[in-house]
């Protein structure tokens, strides 16, 4: 069976620059998913599950807001409602999946590209752990090393750390043999945020699938102690300063249907009870 959906192996990195220096990387495998595949991938690769349980699962109702219908069909939604309508073909999604039934996915990119396999849009469907979500809908972009670039305006809380402020620089390969997808932020523009996903890629097969619970039993149920453990780093060992979570202004901001895990530390004045709260989500 030829599917145009793959997994790719890789690393996720994170590095910030300013106000201080931090680092980390870990190693990580996403999912990209041809949309109009998911019901054969359903039906043919044992440990996937489209809208059921199994060891790997995709939802629909875990992307893309409370809405009705596939996702496919809640991304061509907001893409109208907001004016993109520009015809496409083919959506291919890059994510992580449930993994028994446990998720959490701060970022999801959608290629959507035409019948000649062009990319018409882009798009980053970017969740906060306060129960939020945005979207990112970029056209018309650059030519850059990698691929495709876009500079457009931050205008979603993420991070405790970082004002809404500045500007994201999105980076996107294409989706061959190998994937590399890149965010830098900046301000004045000055980089100072850097992430990267990378990858290489793999067909999707039912021993494929075992072979990554095998290798990474517990990945995804540590991605939030991960989270926490670098967020305390930042805040005690490098004193940076924990930011008031604005309320969302962007039409293009949702309350995301994904958990809002530190949904109750929101402003400088919950910094004294960090320690509290860090252990009790780690324990």
């Amino acid at each position: 069976m030829n599917l145009e959906s793959k997994i790719y192996e890789g690393a996720l990195f994170h590095a910030r620059t300013k106000p201080v220096k931090h680092s980390f990387s870990f190693p990580l495998y996403t999912f990209v998913l041809d949309l109009d595949e998911l019901e054969l991938l359903d039906k043919n690769i044992r440990f996937f599950g489209y809208n059921r349980g199994s060891v790997f699962t995709l939802y629909d109702s875990d992307h893309l807001g409370s809405g009705e219908g596939s996702i496919k069909e809640k991304l061509k939604t907001w893409l109208i409602k907001f004016g993109y309508n520009n015809e496409y073909t083919t959506v291919k999604m890059i994510t992580t999946l449930r993994v028994f039934k446990h998720t959490f996915n701060p970022v999801i990119f959608y290629y959507c590209l035409d019948s000649e396999n062009n990319i018409v849009y882009h798009v980053a469907e970017v969740h906060n752990t306060f129960g939020e979500g945005h979207l990112y809908i970029l056209k018309d972009g650059g030519k850059s090393k990698i691929g495709t670039e876009y500079l457009v305006p931050k205008k979603f809380h993420v991070s405790p750390f970082n004002k809404v402020e500045g500007d994201y620089n999105f980076h996107f390969s294409k989706l061959n043999e190998k994937m590399d997808v890149r965010i830098n932020v900046s301000k004045n523009n000055i980089n100072f945020f850097y992430a990267r996903i990378s990858g290489n890629s793999q067909k999707i097969t039912k021993y494929k699938l075992i072979k990554l619970i095998i290798k990474y039993p517990i990945r995804t149920l540590l991605i939030i102690p991960k989270i926490l453990a670098e967020a305390a780093k930042l805040y005690y060992a490098k004193n940076l300063e924990i930011v008031d979570k604005p309320e969302p202004s962007s039409e293009k901001t949702y309350k995301a249907t994904y958990p809002a895990y530190i949904s109750d530390f929101q402003t400088t004045e919950d910094a004294d009870g960090i320690g509290r709260w860090f252990f009790s989500k780690i324990y």
